[in-house]
């Protein structure tokens, strides 16, 4: 398939790319991928836009990726996420977060925030966890009607989820979440009208974490807010820390979610595969679902020396792209990548990132979708597709817009 492609074909972090994308493919342009890991595996990107770098080389293979995300010596993360010449976190922005913070810094940042992800306390979630999937399902169900996947289950479960991880007071995660989801989006015009709303939600969003770690100070409990306080972390990074764990674990579990269901409706025998272990859903399921999602399709380093890559030259600060969605599909790295096994196992997918800096709640994230899918399967005796699946406009989050679903009852 690659082979019909010229270089010029490649769009790879083109939104449109996204929004536009193949829904028999997951919504990603794997032609181009297989071109890039078969021809020009660390290959140069330019831009001529002032909200994107000038320029970003893109590493497509799984072995490259792993390489690059595990050596922090060369590929530094600090102040760097993706190739947008602007930043929600970092020390530019005053607000560094673990994901842009390098060595001791890192381990330091990562050490507090981790101590609201013992296995302890991921065990101590799921029966909340539970609760809010039933009353989210219950709530699908009453409507009666078709109606959009991704908004009234996709959406809810993780905010609300979400929100009891951090520690928002219930009533404030509406206008929580609708922070991030405004900048986590920031080229779709449905999403984010303009780039001045984009900022006003990122200061908003920074202005409430700080709120929200002295509202922790006074009330405490067993969330990453309280930790945080505790830990009398700086403003400047809880203000990162905050936007970074909203948006990422928000964002991530809602995509995963809804690419998941969008396949599962195309192949009946992988659906009835599930319904067969609704009562236990085991672990493959969500990793491939989370595989093929691929929630962010990239993360970004620079290179602190430098450093020659597939024969390619990369100087001293120049910016690299790992491009997680194609090592996510590289025959490599996994048999028959572009089917959709919810047994697949070994599973070694990029998702979560595979260095020092790989998801901190991703077993958080995942105990979150095997509960909700439970309660789903169990309530339902059919879901069935409603309309067309729609993406939202981005190459760097792969979020899906409109999921049309109908549930038949059990």
């Amino acid at each position: 398939m690659s082979s019909q492609l010229t270089r010029n074909d490649i769009r790879i972090l083109d939104p449109d790319t996204y929004g536009n994308g193949d829904p028999t493919t997951f919504g990603l342009p794997l032609d181009q991928y297989a071109y890039l890991r078969e021809y020009e595996p660390v290959s140069l990107h330019t831009f001529d836009n002032p909200l994107l770098l000038p320029r970003v080389w893109v590493v497509s293979r799984h072995a490259d990726i792993t390489e690059v995300d595990r050596d922090y010596e060369t590929w530094s993360a600090e102040d760097v996420v993706n190739f947008w010449a602007f930043a929600p976190i970092g020390k530019k922005v005053d607000a560094p977060a673990m994901l842009t913070q390098d060595g001791g810094e890192h381990r330091e940042s990562r050490k507090i925030v981790s101590r609201a992800f013992t296995p302890r306390h991921v065990q101590n979630l799921t029966d909340s966890f539970r609760a809010l999937a039933v009353e989210v399902v219950e709530n699908a169900l009453a409507k009666n009607e078709p109606f959009n996947f991704v908004t009234e289950i996709a959406h809810v479960m993780p905010m609300e989820a979400l929100g009891e991880v951090l520690g928002v007071p219930h009533e404030d995660r509406p206008k929580f979440f609708g922070w991030v989801d405004v900048f986590a989006s920031p080229f779709d015009e449905r999403v984010s009208v303009s780039f001045e709303k984009v900022g006003e939600a990122i200061q908003a969003l920074y202005q409430y974490g700080v709120e929200l770690a002295e509202l922790r100070r006074k009330e405490p409990g067993e969330n990453v807010m309280s930790k945080i306080a505790e830990a009398a972390m700086p403003d400047p990074e809880i203000r990162g820390n905050v936007t970074l764990l909203a948006s990422g674990a928000a964002e991530s579990t809602r995509t995963a979610l809804s690419h998941g269901m969008h396949e599962l409706m195309r192949n009946p025998e992988q659906m009835a595969w599930l319904r067969e272990r609704a009562d236990d859903i085991p672990s493959t399921a969500i990793q491939e679902m989370v595989r093929i999602a691929s929630p962010f399709t990239h993360l970004c380093r620079s290179a602190t020396k430098d450093v020659v890559l597939h024969d390619q030259e990369i100087k001293q600060g120049e910016v690299v792209a790992m491009l997680f969605a194609a090592g996510n599909f590289d025959p490599e790295a996994f048999d028959n990548p572009n089917s959709f096994d919810l047994s697949r196992d070994p599973n070694p997918h990029l998702s979560f990132g595979r260095g020092p800096h790989s998801c901190l709640g991703k077993h958080v994230a995942a105990l979150e979708m095997k509960i909700l899918l439970e309660e789903l399967l169990k309530r339902t005796k059919d879901i069935r597709p409603a309309g067309d699946i729609s993406y939202i406009r981005d190459s760097y989050s792969r979020g899906v817009y409109e999921l049309p679903v109908e549930l038949i009852p059990a």
